[in-house]
């Protein structure tokens, strides 16, 4: 009697898929790869307070430490480098720049402004046509710049009679000291140069920055 062959074994099940992990979205770090930044893009905290301190000292790597970057001087040197050149920061400090040299021109001019109305006042115009002093809140602006003080002194014009009159004293500022200010900011007369607004700032930033664009 012949051998009659065995069937052959049921194939092994194969082992189920492992499921796969998923993968862990990647970390980007503000400014680096994959980490879009433009001049809209809003100031953290952290960065916010570096440009403050950087448009104070205009150095970058001090101002970087300053707001809490650690590391040694290359370190810090690269971070302050990195963060000069972000679109939005540069665009913070430019704004930063120009307001407090509009706040400068505008301070600057009302000085100048003031000292003319000094040096130009009428002392006519404390008075109204009957020869009255004016009330203070109605002489205009550049008449009320003119005034020193104003001292009301309470007597008795006529001993006896009761009566108590008011005088008043107006003091103004000197005009020929007025006037000599604005002669030497004119250079009418020798004297020490007018100081003017500085055109921009004199900053430092660490080797090898591209810098920041002042318009």
């Amino acid at each position: 009697m012949s051998d009659v062959p065995k069937p052959p074994p049921d194939p092994k099940p194969a082992d189920p898929p492992r499921p796969r992990r998923p993968t862990p979205p990647t970390k980007h770090t503000r400014g680096g790869p994959g980490h879009h930044l433009s001049e809209s893009t809003p100031l953290s905290p952290r960065e916010e307070a570096f440009v403050a301190e950087y448009t104070t000292t205009f150095h970058a790597s001090e101002a970087a430490r300053a707001v809490g970057y650690k590391g040694d001087a290359r370190t810090i040197s690269v971070t302050a480098c990195n963060l000069v050149a972000r679109p939005h920061i540069q665009a913070a400090i430019r704004r930063t720049i120009e307001a407090r040299r509009a706040k400068l021109e505008a301070t600057a001019e009302r000085t100048i402004q003031e000292t003319a109305w000094i040096a130009h006042a009428d002392v006519g115009q404390l008075f109204d046509a009957k020869g009255n002093l004016r009330r203070i809140h109605e002489l205009p602006a550049h008449v009320r710049a003119a005034i020193a003080s104003v001292e009301v002194v309470k007597r008795n014009m006529t001993a006896g009679d009761g009566k108590v009159e008011l005088v008043y004293k107006v003091k103004c500022w000197s005009k020929v000291a007025a006037l000599e200010l604005l002669a030497k900011h004119f250079g009418l007369i020798d004297g020490e140069p007018a100081q003017t607004v500085a055109p921009g700032p004199i900053f430092q930033l660490p080797d090898g920055c591209a810098g920041v664009r002042v318009h």
